[in-house]
């Protein structure tokens, strides 16, 4: 099961929120093993006591092929088969993390945003950007938080703003105690977001 909604993909007006959708999060996809090309799996949703849905899991090369079954705004149930590509960045400390590349097409727009968690609030998981849903936890919005940090340093060290790339070099002109203590402060930001990323999943009994 996809999850419920309005029947249309995207929302307007007050913005609903995260909670109360099911979701999909990448990083504990992840500490699962369940993205290893050619591992098939399984997720069951409950509510207290009530199972609320279901969805199959099979990785392959570089996306993960989600299977479920959904019924939006009181429609007919239909299987649905959808395709989300991986994304993999490079963390400063080692290892890599991954990501969704949200296949949402918003007013013929292609979304591919790189994002941690996909949302079934519609017929396909998509991002909370094309659903337009606002965040529903404290924990999230840190994480958001500390994403800018480091994005804005690297954008004064005039490298790209994507994690995905190597840590700039110091610019031209630029003092080493200047640039080793923005450095250190990105390096910082990372590593509270992966200690708020586990304390969240700790929460949501993920861990």
């Amino acid at each position: 099961m996809g999850g419920s909604g309005s029947g249309s993909y995207y929302r307007s007006g007050i913005k609903d929120t995260t909670d109360g959708h099911k979701s999909l999060d990448v990083n504990w996809l992840n500490r699962k093993g369940y993205l290893a090309p050619g591992r098939w799996s399984s997720i069951h949703w409950w509510r207290g006591d009530e199972h609320v849905g279901d969805i199959g899991i099979r990785a392959k090369e570089g996306r993960l092929v989600l299977e479920y079954r959904c019924g939006v705004g009181g429609g007919e149930w239909e299987s649905v088969t959808e395709s989300v590509l991986l994304s993999w960045t490079y963390c400063n400390y080692g290892g890599r993390r991954p990501w969704f590349i949200c296949p949402g097409v918003r007013s013929g727009v292609p979304c591919q945003r790189r994002v941690a968690k996909l949302y079934g609030a519609g017929k396909l998981f998509l991002c909370r950007y094309c659903y337009d849903l606002a965040y529903d936890s404290q924990r999230e919005l840190k994480q958001s938080r500390l994403t800018r940090v480091e994005q804005n340093i690297r954008r004064r060290l005039g490298g790209s703003t994507s994690l995905a790339e190597p840590f700039p070099p110091k610019p031209k002109g630029m003092h080493w105690n200047t640039y080793l203590r923005l450095k250190h402060k990105a390096e910082y930001a990372e590593l509270r977001y992966e200690a708020v990323l586990f304390e969240r999943l700790r929460a949501q009994n993920y861990l």
